[in-house]
């Protein structure tokens, strides 16, 4: 096995540092917009505003629980995966692993800088233990996935959920 290791590009978050590090460093949080989004079309609707884009949470992925630290979840279609942090520094990095099932080894890192009070500036890398051949099958598939990650956590609401509990 070798590690693959993907990076997005930079993107950029108008929403201060504090705002976006709080809210994507607890996946209770994360847990609580998709339950609110799924269960309330006003708040789906709010964010879809917000996106410009149609969200059906639902549709895709389902069965979220989670604590501060690891949430696990459902993927239609792809079965369960979790998230675990690894290591988190205030406003700047968030490391995380899988949790519980996965097919392979990986960390996601979530950088974190602040250019200006709504300017903050972020971007992902993972790093996947992967055999050639599992290489040869995803690596297109996760460069195009953690590019639409970063473009999506560009588009979150952070100022309408930042006081989520």
């Amino acid at each position: 096995m070798a590690t693959t290791k993907i990076i997005s590009e930079v993107k950029k978050i108008p929403h201060t540092v504090g705002n976006v590090y709080d809210f994507l460093s607890d996946f209770r949080k994360i847990a609580k917009v998709f339950e609110m989004a799924a269960d309330n079309p006003q708040i789906q609707e709010q964010i879809e505003a917000q996106t410009k884009k149609k969200l059906n949470i639902k549709e895709h992925i389902e069965h979220w629980d989670a604590t501060e630290d690891n949430c696990t979840f459902v993927i239609k279609g792809f079965g369960e995966a979790g998230l675990q942090f690894v290591e988190k520094e205030q406003n700047k990095t968030l490391k995380m692993t899988g949790y519980g099932r996965t097919p392979f080894e990986f960390y996601i890192w979530i950088q974190l800088v602040e250019k200006d009070a709504y300017d903050t500036r972020i971007k992902l890398t993972v790093h996947a233990e992967l055999n050639p051949m599992m290489k040869m099958m995803l690596k297109k598939k996760l460069e195009k996935g953690i590019d639409q990650l970063a473009e999506g956590l560009t588009q979150i609401p952070y100022h309408m959920i930042q006081n989520l509990e």
